[in-house]
């Protein structure tokens, strides 16, 4: 973990609207983009339950499809739950993944992952912003929080992995709790 005055990091931004000049506080309340994400989504879907797959009902292709999304919808809850288990328990001065803002360092990757973003389907409106921080961040690289359709156990023990990363050359996200400043619009893109 890091603390940073005066730095400027950059994100996509989904469903936000910022402007320059706008300021937001992270860390003490949720981030409601990445818990819905990762936990209301599961709930989202039509009611299918595996019992009428393993019974042979309502076995259609539309069906099928709807319970792969809502298992993988499952894993990813299961995943970010160990993560938060396992902060809380070791390391729990670190920013929090459901009350963070995630990050990049590269201005370049951000604006050139802005279209590839609204092509997933998980929001209306996105935007490639600068940020000025002050705060304290946290870097991944090397070991990386991605669903693997595994166990809880396996989750908590790649997790702590996730946690104990120091001097990361790698980056892959930063997590950030503090004060954060929009300083400039890199670039906007509406879904169609």
């Amino acid at each position: 973990m890091e603390k940073v005055t005066d730095k400027i990091y950059y994100q996509i931004a989904t469903d936000r609207h910022y402007k320059v000049g706008d300021k937001f506080e992270f860390g003490e309340s949720l981030n409601n983009k990445m818990y819905d994400r990762a936990y209301n989504e599961v709930f989202k879907l039509e009611d299918l339950r595996l019992s009428d797959f393993v019974m042979d009902k309502k076995v259609t292709n539309k069906n099928k499809e709807l319970l792969a999304k809502k298992l993988e919808n499952y894993d990813n809850a299961i995943k970010e739950l160990a993560i938060e288990e396992v902060r809380k328990e070791h390391f729990s001065e670190y920013p929090s993944r459901l009350h963070c803002m995630f990050l990049s360092e590269s201005k370049d990757i951000v604006i050139n992952n802005l279209e590839d973003f609204s092509k997933r389907g998980n929001g209306t409106y996105f935007q490639a912003v600068a940020v000025k921080l002050n705060g304290k961040i946290f870097k991944a690289g090397d070991v990386y929080m991605s669903r693997e359709g595994q166990s809880y156990s396996y989750y908590k023990e790649k997790a702590y992995k996730y946690w104990s990363q120091q001097n990361v050359e790698n980056v892959k996200e930063i997590l950030f709790e503090g004060t954060a400043e929009i300083v400039e619009i890199l670039g906007e893109i509406s879904a169609k």
